[in-house]
């Protein structure tokens, strides 16, 4: 198996379960609002940490675990906010909304999408530690190849995610179907949230 396909394999294979992330650019291209934005802000931040994670970000994140808990109650609190937001709209599905709304969705869907990446410690193991990790075992000379592969299935993935739900917008937008994407990323933030508040209790009794 080449190194390239290697990459893309591991990449794919991380990427594909559906998770926050991905709801969230469905949901996106599903309101045919600020799609590109999400598939390309989940493209960048993949490409961002699998390269830290081969160039030796795991053992960084390691010496530091204060801010890895101060991350993760940040996270919490945020997706916790976020999911009763969502749960205020259940009622009332998404209409066309005015200028002045759309600039405020572009601010809070970029908190969101900054929080289920950045301040979710699931998705630098996911990443830097278990990408990195195998990207290291791997010759020097071939672990740019490595990266390529496995940021070339976050670009396929999320681009390919972005298009086809903004292509098929006008089934998804129907009120029962937005709403049961809508309950969908309510229920994999709060799952997310939880999970994330166990480990912070954990990690704070480690540390004590």
């Amino acid at each position: 198996m080449s190194v390239f396909i290697q990459g893309f394999t591991l990449g794919a294979a991380l990427i594909l379960p559906i998770g926050p992330q991905n709801t969230i650019v469905l949901r996106q291209g599903m309101l045919r609002r600020y799609a590109l934005f999400a598939a390309t802000f989940c493209v960048i931040s993949d490409m961002l940490l699998i390269s830290t994670g081969v160039l030796g970000g795991a053992a960084f994140l390691q010496h530091y675990p204060l801010l890895m808990l101060g991350m993760t109650w940040m996270g919490v609190l945020f997706l916790l906010w976020y999911s009763y937001g969502l749960i205020k709209t259940l009622r009332h599905p998404v209409r066309v909304a005015g200028e002045g709304g759309a600039a405020q969705s572009l601010g809070q869907l970029l908190l969101t999408l900054f929080a289920v990446t950045w301040l979710n410690p699931h998705v630098y193991l996911d990443t830097v530690v278990l990408l990195g990790s195998i990207g290291s075992q791997i010759p020097e000379e071939q672990r740019v190849t490595f990266v390529i592969g496995a940021v070339s299935a976050s670009i396929i993935w999320f681009y390919l995610l972005s298009s086809v739900s903004t292509l098929l917008s006008a089934k998804l937008l129907q009120p029962r179907i937005q709403r049961l994407i809508s309950l969908t990323v309510i229920v994999l933030l709060l799952s997310l949230a939880f999970r994330l508040a166990s480990e912070g209790v954990i990690m704070w009794q480690h540390y004590r």
